[in-house]
């Protein structure tokens, strides 16, 4: 459970004692902000209610804080309010005219048009009354507040969702395509994680590049074969070629092809290896000319 809160309590310059408590809380519920008012040591007012379960207990902080300091300037120019709050992060963004954070920006321009408002921080749970009953109505809040839509979602909830998005939709795109099935034959998952992939691997498991069997198709060869005896292709360099021997690797059974393609693309050697097959025969192409 995170549990966040600020205070905020108020007295007037003359002989009115008035004081407003809020507090923004996150819970395995939800997330909730309240205010109450204390006014001659009585519990004159309080508000609570219940933010979308995505807003963070930050912005529950600030909520509860905008409306506290929304209620306090709606009263009589004879109240001062001195408002306490013991999140030292909220009172940093309401002070800064440019934060990114649009509800401290409005704290800031009503505080700057009523001077007669103070805000000021506290430590939390530190048996101050006020306190703990904004605690509580905002943990409450957390399942019973009447619902709050006016905090906009974190922009890194949004972030997330259209990342979400995109790369479903990149998935189904990547699932039913035309081109690239050999790659997708060995990652058929879309993902944002690097591959660390070089040239030399992306020729060989697309199987696109200087194999006579890849120039055939392409008619960019009279013939698939290598001048070995094989048909040239990636797994005939990589596993039986006379001219590769250096960087040979076990052939696969042919019912288990995929699967072979599948571990040499995740393990270390064995790109190493196919890297230094792809620029041995793209530097040495004579030597696999079929006769």
């Amino acid at each position: 459970m995170r549990l966040n809160g600020l205070t905020v309590i108020g007295c007037d310059g003359t002989n009115v004692n008035t004081g407003h408590t809020g507090d923004g809380s996150k819970t395995e519920h939800g997330v909730g902000a309240a205010f109450c008012v204390l006014t001659n040591d009585i519990w004159a007012y309080q508000w609570s209610a219940k933010l979308n379960d995505n807003n963070t207990a930050f912005q529950a902080e600030l909520t509860a804080l905008h409306e506290a300091i929304i209620y306090a300037s709606h009263q009589p120019n004879l109240n001062t309010f001195k408002i306490h709050v013991d999140n030292r992060a909220s009172i940093v963004a309401s002070s800064n005219s440019k934060s990114t954070n649009e509800t401290a920006r409005k704290i800031f321009e009503i505080l700057l048009s009523n001077p007669r408002i103070k805000v000021s921080w506290v430590k939390a749970h530190a048996g101050n009354i006020g306190n703990e009953r904004a605690y509580q109505l905002a943990k409450d809040a957390t399942q019973h507040g009447q619902p709050y839509s006016h905090t906009k979602l974190p922009k890194q909830h949004i972030k997330g969702l259209l990342r979400k998005r995109m790369l479903e939709e990149w998935q189904t795109s990547w699932k039913n395509g035309d081109t690239g099935r050999k790659i997708y034959n060995i990652m058929p998952s879309v993902s944002l994680r690097p591959t660390n992939w070089i040239r030399e691997d992306v020729i060989f498991f697309s199987q696109h590049g200087p194999f006579h069997a890849c120039l055939k198709k392409f008619h960019l060869s009279d013939s698939d074969y290598c001048s070995c005896g094989g048909i040239g292709t990636a797994l005939h360099y990589a596993t039986v070629c006379i001219y590769t021997a250096s960087w040979h690797m076990r052939k696969p059974a042919p019912n288990f092809e995929q699967e072979w393609l599948k571990r040499a693309a995740n393990n270390l050697v064995s790109r190493q290896k196919i890297r230094g097959i792809i620029k041995f025969i793209s530097e040495n192409r004579h030597l696999s000319q079929p006769p």
